[in-house]
Order: C-alpha cells, then structure tokens, then sequence
C-alpha cells in the first residue's frame, strides 16, 4: 500500500520559521582545530564489509576514541597481578582474580562488537564479585576445560589409528587448528546464549561448519595478529626496564584486538550461529 505523503508546511513558511543563526565574532576567529565539525569521517562507525575491514577495524580498535587512557592501565593491572601471583598463600587467589577480570572484559568487548557499539568498553565494575568477574573468569575456564577434554578424545581417537610419538609435531599443528577454530566460535556461543552451555561442541561445531568457509578467513586474521604481536611481545620483554611493561600493554592490546574480531565476525555469522 502506498503512503500518502507527509503533511510538511509550504517552504516559503518553513523558511520564515527556520531559526536565525548568529554567529559570534569569537567564533568567526576560532581557529579550525576548535571548530565543532558534525558528521566527519571520525565520527561515521567503521566498515566491516570485507575481512580485509574487519582486521583494519580489530587493529585500530584499541586506540579508537580515548582507549590509549583504558589499555594503560590495564598494563600496570596486569603487571601487579603477574607480580602478585608469585607471593605465597595469596598468588593463587591473584591468578584467579586476574582470570576472572581479564576473561570480563574480553567478553564484554565481544558483546559490544554484537551489539554494535565501536569504541572500548570500560574494565569491568566490582559491584557484584560474582555477575562481574567470579562468573566470567568460571565460563573462560570452563571453555579451556571443554578444549581440553576435546583435545584428550582427539589424541585417543589418533592414537588408534597412527603412532602418536613420531608425529608429535603434525599432532601439535593439527591441534593449534582445531583450537583456533573452536575457540572464537565457543566464545560467541557463551556471549550470544548467555551460558557456558553455549560453548559445548553439539553447538559450536555446527556453527563452524554453517560459517564456513568464511570463518575460516576470520580464523586466519587471528591467528596473524596473535602471531605477529606475539614476536613483538617476545622482543620487547628483553628490553630493561620497560620492557615488561610494554610486554603487557601489546598482550593487552593482543586480548582487545582478537576479541573485537572474534565480535565482528559473530556480526557477520549471527544468523549461521544462531539459526
């Protein structure tokens, strides 16, 4: 049915009642650096339309916007808590804290991604120690505990069929692969279904199978930013002083940027995850 078209006035009387603009003689002056631009290309949400998008956009998202003021000092969090966790009877609950923490924030970017906000969120809150860290930190660590047991059965089924001592290599990219593909998808899944149940393999690899093989593409974007800012962290430690530091901030940046892609690409895939 077609609508009728809107009841807008004449524009001979939107014109007389259009408001007067008055521009001052200090904003005639105002240097162009002070002028209020609206609508520039800062502004506009990135393009995720191609992979070759959805990287630019995961490598430049940490230092979107102000993120510079929320990585820094998750470094000096981080270096804290790898110092903690060495002091006797208090370093274990340091590591937990720590996992907790970290895994929040990682999921939290993931479901920013989802829904479809483009600049960093905040570190997690401690208003509730449970919702905001204890229950995170215990769906990263199941997820971990899922890929292990899956990586057990792997070895088993194998071991019937070649010799597993003198293919340890092949074994160890065969699984480096199949972790790679399992894990982003078990992170959408606990993020998109709310629950650790999300990231049980009935779930997620038929979620994998229905993204491919495009995912795969996305699976290869990650893994090249992990392995490239993993050489950098590797030189930049050696370096005295603030070495350390610098290692913490590129792991931090590390964490943001896989998972800003894992999000973008549960955008991409949301109908194939979830049909």
């Amino acid at each position: 049915m077609t609508l009728p078209p809107p009841d807008l006035p004449p524009p001979d009387n939107v014109a007389a009642k259009a408001p007067t603009v008055v521009v001052t003689e200090a904003a005639r002056k105002a240097p162009p650096a002070t002028q209020v631009r609206v609508g520039t290309k800062q502004d506009e949400p990135p393009t995720l339309d191609t992979y070759t998008d959805l990287l630019k956009d995961a490598v430049t998202y940490p230092w979107r916007r102000g993120g510079a003021y929320i990585l820094v000092p998750g470094a000096f969090l981080a270096l804290a808590l790898s110092i903690a966790s060495w002091a006797p009877f208090v370093g274990m609950v340091t590591t937990l804290l720590g996992v907790g923490y970290f895994s929040a924030f990682y999921f939290q970017i993931v479901e920013s991604a989802i829904s479809g906000r483009h600049t960093i969120p905040d570190w997690p809150e401690f208003a509730d120690l449970y919702d905001d860290i204890v229950r995170p930190g215990l769906q990263m660590l199941g997820i971990c505990f899922i890929l292990g047991l899956f990586r057990l059965l792997i070895v088993w089924c194998l071991s019937l069929l070649i010799d597993i001592e003198g293919n340890e290599k092949a074994l160890g990219l065969l699984w480096d692969l199949i972790s790679w593909l399992y894990f982003p998808m078990a992170v959408l899944g606990v993020v998109l279904n709310g629950h650790l149940g999300g990231a049980l393999p009935h779930l997620v690899i038929p979620a994998i199978i229905r993204c491919m093989p495009g995912y795969l593409i996305g699976v290869a974007a990650l893994a090249m930013i992990s392995s490239g800012l993993g050489l950098l962290q590797e030189k930049i430690h050696d370096v005295p002083f603030i070495g350390v530091l610098f290692a913490w901030l590129l792991a931090i940046c590390l964490l943001v940027m896989q998972a800003r892609l894992t999000g973008t690409l549960g955008v991409r895939y949301l109908r194939r995850i979830m049909p």
